[in-house]
């Protein structure tokens, strides 16, 4: 845990998803009740970027719950998330009094091998760029677009979320979402999860649940001690 002059600062990592962000409103509502002293959000828009590239009649396709990104894809998704889901998350979190300031430029990644285009891997988060922005008591609001070496990259908001908490040294990342948790192969939700490995080795687990098991692995290898999706509880209370 990082400290100054012998005091610990703790910091929270909030991940919110595309379908909560459907109503920014309820977004920031489910953000105050968890947010604490020095708090970070890391924002997707996965349906906000599949409806942009609609308009445009681009198809979107999976590989393992990430989006395949081409050129077009690409710009589709810097519009969905700078033009519309960043803006209004930080006018909302402004609005409801929260010191929200949204940065762009403190992720970093390399683009992933193989199928997926131009997707970031290997992310790297600015932990003296976002300490600064803690210390001046803003809430930073980052979304989910990477620098590369020659271009942006489009990279998974669960493992942005991950890369952030682990840079920071973290109490906790809780990744809210429009579900309540992460379910068994009896679609109950699990209020206390296996490890991630014992989940991601399940047959029943698919699609955008894959990359954030991955994340939340992650996370916990980096040194977060709880890691929440939903209600559902990773590792044990800080």
């Amino acid at each position: 845990m990082r400290t100054c002059c012998g005091i610990a600062l703790v910091s929270l990592v909030v991940k919110v998803g595309g379908a909560l962000l459907e109503n920014p409103a309820r977004a920031v509502e489910e953000i105050q009740r968890v947010a604490k002293a020095r708090t970070v959000v890391v924002h997707g828009g996965g349906i906000q970027i599949t409806r942009m590239l609609e308009r445009m009649k681009v198809a979107s396709v999976f590989i393992e719950g990430l989006r395949v990104t081409d050129d077009q894809t690409l710009a589709a998704v810097a519009m969905a998330l700078l033009g519309e889901v960043h803006t209004a998350l930080v006018v909302q979190l402004q609005q409801k009094g929260l010191p929200a300031m949204g940065i762009f430029g403190v992720i970093r990644a390399s683009k992933k091998p193989g199928r997926w285009g131009l997707v970031g891997t290997n992310l790297r988060a600015d932990a003296m760029a976002l300490t600064t922005i803690l210390d001046a008591g803003k809430l930073p609001v980052i979304p989910t677009l990477a620098l590369g070496e020659s271009s942006l990259l489009n990279v998974n908001a669960d493992e942005t979320a991950a890369a952030v908490a682990v840079a920071l040294e973290s109490s906790e990342l809780i990744f809210l979402t429009d579900v309540e948790g992460v379910k068994d192969a009896n679609g109950v939700v699990l209020d206390q999860a296996p490890t991630p490995d014992e989940l991601l080795s399940a047959s029943f687990v698919s699609g955008g649940m894959i990359p954030k098991l991955r994340a939340v692995k992650a996370a916990m290898n980096g040194g977060i001690r709880t890691v929440r999706v939903g209600r559902t509880q990773f590792g044990s209370a800080s």
